[in-house]
Order: structure tokens, then C-alpha cells, then sequence
């Protein structure tokens, strides 16, 4: 028997293709679904409030990792300011839009008619309550994936520098985190210039040289993304 029967079975099957992740609980979707105004004028016993709690922290923990790595020389104050704009209430309702979650959300009466599927904190609200029942339903390895593969669409990589994209690609493929390493510091003081490798587990993904550690980082992402691209490229034009 199928989990959802109906027209609103095919939009959360097709929610669940656009998100990434298939729910084996596919009630812990319904309920990231259901607003409070809907379960009180339904009389449900649940609605997305909970969950919205837990995936906030979730995703506050996969987007602090992520720049933690990726920015080593950054202070708290600026991964602080960095990871706040990254987790506001309008990058979530434009994940929303990404994943076109305002018409599967169940939502009350009086909430439809003052135009609540628009309205920011809805879908802002239902974002986190998925991430939340992805990280109950999968644990927080798929969490990670999710958020990282959402990430990886709302940015344009044009606008991010080479390390960003390459921890981006990487998440969006559920792989984890890229590690540089600084394998030489050579030239005299004043002209010194730093060799840096990055690995992804035990995978050489590339070399880079620059006049300082950021820069060989940077240099060492950009071959790390000639290789990732390369095999994608040569299936397109075989």
C-alpha cells in the first residue's frame, strides 16, 4: 500500500525527489507539513512546532561545521555574521521556493485566507521542521546531505570563491568534508610562497601554490574542481 494515496501523494513524492531523501516515516513528513492552525482547527494531535525546534539546531550545527572547515582563518565574530545570513528567515523561504514547498503545506482556514503560502514564516518555519525529521528519520549524516546539496543550489557558484565551491559540490554529493594540508613554505622571507594539497579522505583532489596559505588553498580547490568537473563534462559530450 502506498504511503500517500491522492494528488497531495504526488506532490510530497515529488517534494521528496526535489529535497533528495525518501522518508521511511512518512509521517515525520506530514507533520514537518502541518501548521499549528491547521492541526487545531483539524483536531491533530501534531504539527510542525517540534520538529521546526530540532532542525533548527540541526541545521545551525551542519552550517557551522561547514564554515568552521572552510574558513580557518576566520574569527567567531565573522562565522557568527556569516552563518546568520546563511540561516535567516529569508534564505529559508528561498530554499522553500527551490523546493516549491508552499503547496504541500497544510495549513488553517484563516491562515489560507490572509494569503499564509506566501507569507515568509510558513515556509521559513516548514524548511526547519524538514530538516528536523531528516535528521530523526535518516540521522545526521543525511541531514548534512540535504542541507548541503540546498546550499550547493541556492548559491550561484559564480559568487563564491573556490573553496566554498568545492565544499559545496562535495556536500551536494554526499561526500564529506575537503582537508587542505600545507606541505611546504618556500622562497626567502619576502618572497615566500606555500604548497598546499587538498584531500577528500585518502584522495589526492589537488595541488596549489600561492604567496600565502589562503591563496595556495584557494589555487588548490580550483585543480580539486578541474577534476571533480572533468568527468562530468566528458559524459555531456560522449
Amino acid at each position: 500500500m502506498e504511503p500517500y494515496q491522492g494528488g497531495r501523494g504526488t506532490s510530497l513524492r515529488l517534494l521528496q525527489t526535489r529535497l533528495g531523501y525518501v522518508f521511511r516515516d512518512p509521517s515525520l513528513l506530514d507533520r514537518a507539513l502541518t501548521h499549528s492552525s491547521y492541526a487545531h482547527e483539524s483536531g491533530l494531535p501534531f504539527f510542525n512546532e517540534r520538529l521546526e525546534f530540532l532542525g533548527d539546531a540541526v541545521l545551525e550545527l551542519v552550517v557551522s561545521e561547514a564554515l568552521f572547515q572552510a574558513y580557518p582563518d576566520w574569527d567567531e565574530g565573522r562565522l557568527t555574521q556569516e552563518r546568520a545570513s546563511v540561516v535567516c528567515g529569508r534564505s529559508l523561504a528561498e530554499w522553500g521556493r527551490l523546493l516549491d514547498l508552499s503547496p504541500t503545506l497544510l495549513l488553517g482556514k484563516g491562515l489560507e485566507l490572509q494569503g499564509g503560502r506566501e507569507k515568509l514564516s510558513p515556509v521559513a518555519d516548514a524548511v526547519e521542521a524538514l530538516f528536523g525529521a531528516v535528521y530523526l528519520d535518516g540521522g545526521l549524516d543525511e541531514a548534512r546531505r540535504v542541507i548541503g546539496r540546498l546550499l550547493w543550489q541556492r548559491t550561484s557558484p559564480s559568487t563564491l570563491d573556490p573553496k566554498s565551491r568545492l565544499q559545496q559540490q562535495l556536500q551536494a554529493e554526499g561526500k564529506e568534508l575537503p582537508l587542505y594540508r600545507v606541505v611546504a613554505e618556500e622562497g626567502p622571507p619576502h618572497e615566500r610562497f606555500f604548497v598546499v594539497e587538498v584531500w577528500l579522505e585518502r584522495d589526492l583532489l589537488g595541488i596549489g601554490t600561492g604567496r600565502s596559505r589562503k591563496e595556495g588553498e584557494f589555487a588548490a580547490a580550483e585543480k580539486a574542481l578541474e577534476v571533480l568537473v572533468q568527468p562530468v563534462a566528458s559524459k555531456r559530450e560522449s
